[in-house]
């Protein structure tokens, strides 16, 4: 780093001969201190301003295009800010953005309204770092585009299930940009929004040193984004005849507030008004005889189940419309202070039995989180909110006048799995029932349209929404309004609607667009992460260490030593051979009783002195027993008993826990089920020769994977790769369970502070040795699937490891080794094991240096070569 040489003092003033003097010296101009205050707030009014912007292409402005240019000017803001700042102005674009989007919820007060924008605001304010991270790799427009699924993905899920109101997607029901929902859902366009945004801000950043030619590929690339959804085929006719459905939408009596809804029993009488009326129509022969008559949310105020005059209302107004109803109804119970919001057909003789109860109510509308202490610290809620509504647990799809309809009740409409849920069930007509009257003129109707538009396009399905009081529409597979009311009026809408069996790709898709783009989006900002670090280690010299024992090489980034330092060891780990070593397999089980003695019969013919370790969780199976049987009959078997089922990584830990207190020298895991080769042990006891840990890997030359569905295979390389772009560790298998440990690893770590589980137990043991400096060697193996029995595997392992590295990536202070650019790994070929046969547990001396074997026991105790009782 070069510095600038001190300013020299000026030169004492000198006036020109018979120039006059001055007495006094001229004073040195201030800045000016609006034009530093202007540079101050330039960023904060330009993301405040992009939030505004953001606001006025979503419903009921509705100006499209505003969307990616608010991106594109959010972008432009915190390109190159600090983290933090960076996140302070999308905090800044989330509010400005939300308040006025979510002021239709200030009818249950302004602090409601407040805190419910804020909580919004402080999740999608995430996408700001996000941003700016994105643009320290190379095609920032991608993994921006990506980045912005990823936060609407998590504000769609948390808290309390989420709230994904305000998705780009829902600003473009009629764009260019609308027929990408049919490929690939609500994700598809959200990303190809902000793609298209991001592309042209970073053009801008870079015009002045980009050529021409460049400028115009990325602005054409910007117009095929936007444009590429008008070439989507959106078909609209049937495919299974036509349905005359009609709409009712009663009215209520006042607009907006919590008494919007009237008296008991006004609603409902609205809308058995608004049916007879169209029973008059269709007897004088002005409508069509409707197939269906569809009812809004809450249009039965008083459960009709339990209430005569309720039931009698709804089947007079089946009489006279000659068709079945969908009826919307709040039940009572199960329980005290308990209700249902549910959807049910209603024929002449009463309800069917068909019903769906909504699976996703509102939090703090619908039912109240927390509510024997919220309601000691907000008293109101006790009376504006005395009952709890249940969430169903059953799907939408219902069977009426010979079709099947897909049934989503108000807010769900802007979940994508509640929707995608009932067309996979078989529904070809798509029914939106909603309850408006209380948000007034403040666009929360107008914005749900929109999202039923494109839930329209996305599944390829005529939809229908219906509101108590506006706005109703009757929706073409396109998207099309064919026709609608407007706000606070009453009103009748029929139509044949064309019934659809096909699925777009979307449909069959499901979650799948929206996973990749997450998880891209999610490897991008580690990427991001470390690409800042390591900038940071090129500016600052200090912050890559070195042994001055080793004379430092230059690489161009950093400096780094020439070898690698070992963690301080015992003989045994000087001698660097596994020659003299006592080896245990350890074994976890859980209702493995028909893998496990074919298992320990092929592990104890292959491997004659090698002991084995049956960590068993109480199987019911009686998977333990077998165990006990097998040991009482082989002296190098043991068994450890635990209380039950408590994860594979703590079985493990209790494992390597008894193994070191009785002296192993070598640790080795293995799976029950067969799929670990028991014969190819002696390559992994081979890699120890200059190793530390030696990995049997599937995923290096030589390894192979047999019967695995393609979904696992998919899973295993995708989740290492994960790993190795988070966790800059250097290995293709990091989650492979069929590896053997010198002990000196695992005495190195504190195994009582290990929460991993899973196969993420696996990353964590492997990622922390190489980090210490361990070295990591990888062994091809043949891996099997299992042919007996079912497989532990679950989404909850697969989330806690994209979890757990993404926190460990964000957290750990290095990526590589201490004071090392990367502990030596390697991959060796499959050989023929040159080992001498291990001792005997019961004849430690009897190998070549035994006296050099020091105290292994964590205790402090020396090592006993006694089995293990069995518990």
């Amino acid at each position: 780093m070069t510095h600038a040489p001190a300013t020299p003092p000026p030169p004492p003033h000198t006036a020109p001969a018979g120039a006059p003097t001055s007495s006094s010296p001229t004073p040195p101009r201030r800045p000016h201190r609006l034009h530093g205050l202007h540079r101050r707030l330039a960023r904060p009014t330009a993301a405040t301003a992009a939030g505004l912007l953001l606001y006025l292409a979503f419903p009921p402005v509705g100006l499209w295009p505003l969307a990616p240019l608010a991106v594109a000017l959010l972008t432009l803001t915190v390109h190159n800010r600090p983290l933090r700042a960076s996140y302070g102005l999308g905090l800044l674009f989330s509010l400005a953005f939300m308040l006025p989007l979510l002021r239709f919820v200030s009818f249950v007060g302004a602090d409601g309204w407040i805190v419910l924008s804020a909580a919004e605001a402080a999740i999608l304010a995430l996408i700001a770092p996000a941003t700016t991270l994105a643009h320290r790799l190379p095609a920032p427009w991608l993994w921006a585009g990506a980045a912005w699924v990823a936060q609407e993905a998590l504000r769609g899920r948390a808290p309390f299930g989420g709230f994904p109101w305000g998705r780009l997607a829902f600003s473009q029901p009629d764009s260019p940009y609308t027929g990408l929902a049919a490929l690939g859902g609500a994700p598809l366009v959200t990303f190809a929004v902000a793609t298209t945004a991001t592309l042209l801000a970073t053009t801008a950043l870079t015009a002045r040193r980009t050529p021409a030619r460049r400028i115009a590929a990325a602005a054409a690339g910007a117009a095929a984004l936007t444009l590429a959804g008008l070439t989507v085929p959106l078909p609209t006719g049937p495919q299974r005849g036509t349905l005359q459905v009609a709409a009712i939408q009663g009215n209520v009596p006042e607009a907006g507030g919590y008494d919007a809804l009237g008296e008991a029993f006004q609603v409902t009488a609205n809308h058995v008004t608004g049916t007879e009326r169209l029973a008059a129509d269709v007897r004088a022969g002005r409508t069509p005889q409707p197939d269906l008559v569809l009812w809004p949310e809450n249009s039965s105020d008083i459960d009709p189940l339990t209430s005569p005059t309720a039931h009698a209302a709804l089947t007079r107004a089946a009489t006279a419309a000659r068709a079945p109803l969908l009826i919307g109804a709040v039940l009572d119970g199960p329980g005290d202070r308990h209700v249902r919001n549910a959807g049910l057909i209603w024929t002449t003789d009463g309800p069917t039995g068909a019903m769906y109860v909504k699976r996703h109510p509102v939090p703090f509308a619908e039912y109240l989180p927390g509510r024997a202490l919220l309601e000691k610290l907000v008293s109101r809620f006790a009376e504006e909110m005395p009952n709890d509504f249940l969430a169903g647990t059953g799907h939408g799809a219902l069977p009426v006048a010979g079709t099947t309809i897909g049934d989503v009740i108000c807010f769900e409409v802007a979940y994508d799995s509640l929707v995608r849920d009932n067309v996979t069930r078989g529904a070809e007509l798509l029914v939106i029932q909603t309850n408006n009257a209380s948000f007034g003129r403040k666009g929360e109707s107008e914005q749900q349209l929109a999202m039923s538009r494109l839930r329209a396009v996305e599944h390829g399905r005529a939809t229908v929404q219906v509101s108590t009081s506006g706005e109703s529409a009757l929706i073409a597979p396109d998207g099309t309004i064919l026709t609608q009311t407007g706000l606070y009026e009453a009103g009748v809408l029929t139509a044949p609607l064309p019934l659809r069996t096909s699925h777009t790709l979307a449909t069959r898709l499901g979650i799948v667009p929206e996973v990749v783009l997450t998880a891209l989006g999610a490897l991008a900002m580690i990427a991001g992460l470390a690409h800042g670090r390591r900038a940071r280690r090129r500016t600052d010299p200090t912050a890559a260490p070195t042994d001055g024992n080793n004379p430092p090489t230059s690489t161009g980034d950093t400096q780094h030593p020439v070898e690698t330092p070992q963690p301080a060891a015992g003989p045994d780990q000087k001698r660097r051979g596994v020659e003299a070593t006592r080896v245990v397999v350890c074994v976890p089980t859980y209702n493995e009783r028909d893998n496990l003695p074919d298992t320990t019969r092929r592990l104890r013919t292959a491997n004659p002195a090698v002991d084995l370790l049956v960590i068993d969780d109480a199987s019911p199976d009686g998977t333990g027993q077998i165990a006990d049987e097998l040991a009482a009959g082989d002296s190098h078997i043991h068994v450890l008993h635990r209380d039950g089922k408590s994860g594979l990584g703590s079985a493990y830990i209790a494992g390597f826990t008894w193994a070191l207190q009785h002296g192993y020298d070598i640790i080795v895991e293995m799976d029950a089920d067969g799929s670990h080769q028991p014969e190819q042990l002696p390559r992994l006891l081979d890699g120890l020769t200059g190793a530390d840990i030696a990995i049997g890997s599937r995923w290096i030359p030589g390894g192979t994977v047999h019967n695995w569905p393609r979904s696992r295979l998919v899973l295993s390389r995708g989740a290492n790769a994960y790993v190795r772009a988070a966790l800059g560790v250097p290995l293709h298998d990091a989650t492979a369970g069929f590896r053997a440990y010198r002990a000196d690893v695992l005495r190195a770590r504190d195994l009582d502070q290990v929460a991993s589980q899973g196969y993420c137990f696996q990353v964590d043991l492997a990622w922390r040795a190489w980090q210490a400096g361990f070295r990591v060697i990888e062994v091809p193996i043949d891996f099997v699937e299992r042919e007996r029995g079912a497989s532990k595997m679950s989404r909850a392992i697969v989330a806690e490891g994209f979890w757990r590295v993404g926190w460990w990536a964000l957290t750990s202070r290095r990526r590589g080794p201490a004071r090392t650019p990367r502990a030596a790994q390697a991959t060796v070929p499959p050989a023929v094991s040159t080992i001498p046969t291990p001792a005997p547990p019961g004849d430690p001396a009897s190998t070549p240096a035994a006296a050099d074997q020091a105290p292994t026991a964590d205790t402090g105790q020396p090592p006993t070569n006694a089995p293990a009782g069995r518990s």
